[in-house]
């Protein structure tokens, strides 16, 4: 019964995801075109995506790893059904002038937020940097993998743990179960001050809610879980002027 039951609540966080989804593209800038690329994607953001009925488009510049400069450009929605709905004709006509001949494509992946497992104090505020670590676990690591993940949304809640931190699970577009943990800063400052005593915090509650060094051994089974190169950490810059209104 105890086996059946960690069963049912590990489906319940995998499954029960927000309906908030993002389609997210890599755009590779061409030598020499930052700036009109820049120039091109603010312009058509502010003219098109910045109403409240608008559709919603974030970009984040890429600061570390193999794209470092090169930009994600994410269309943000409330459920997987507005996939179906057409970019506006004369908005994808100003995006085609006016962006398109400064970068091309590289990877493109649908992503769902797991609001379960995602943690958002009401005083977070927006910041502007991303420490992503992105997973990818193997099929008989799952539940160690999400049993971790579900701990740490528990002992950051009940520690008042003051950031921002997103789940979201790849539904399209990768190789593996491939998950993506977002942490939010104010800055490598922010990122540097949070993981001072607010970490340590977090772990003290995580250990006295679930067992001493059960923090430790919880992460050695997170590792164990993982593919061969199974965790990769980036960093990701939110540019405002080229992102809807937060």
């Amino acid at each position: 019964m105890k086996k059946i039951t960690i069963t049912l609540l590990l489906l319940l966080f995998v499954s029960s995801l927000s309906a908030q989804v993002g389609q997210a593209r890599v755009l590779e800038v061409k030598d020499g075109h930052m700036d009109k690329f820049m120039s091109g994607v603010a312009k058509k953001t502010q003219m098109y995506n910045n109403s409240e009925d608008s559709d919603k488009f974030y970009t984040f510049q890429i600061l570390t790893g193999p794209n470092a400069t090169d930009f994600i450009r994410v269309r943000w929605m409330e459920s997987i059904n507005e996939l179906d709905n057409p970019i506006d004709a004369d908005e994808l006509a100003y995006w085609n002038k006016n962006a398109r001949p400064h970068y091309t494509e590289g990877a493109a992946r649908i992503w769902s937020r797991n609001a379960n497992l995602s943690h958002v104090p009401e005083d977070s505020g927006n910041t502007n940097l991303r420490r992503v670590i992105y997973y990818n676990y193997k099929d008989s690591g799952e539940q160690d993998f999400w049993r971790f993940r579900g701990r740490v949304k528990r002992a950051m809640t009940e520690s008042g743990y003051s950031s921002r931190m997103s789940v979201l699970v790849c539904n399209s577009g990768c190789i593996g179960n491939v998950v993506q943990v977002r942490f939010h800063h104010d800055g490598f400052v922010g990122q540097a001050s949070d993981y001072g005593d607010p970490l340590q915090n977090m772990i003290a509650k995580y250990n006295e809610l679930f067992g001493d060094d059960s923090y430790e051994q919880d992460s050695g089974k997170v590792d164990a879980s993982l593919e061969d190169n199974g965790r990769s950490i980036r960093h990701h810059e939110i540019i405002p002027e080229l992102s809807s209104s937060w």
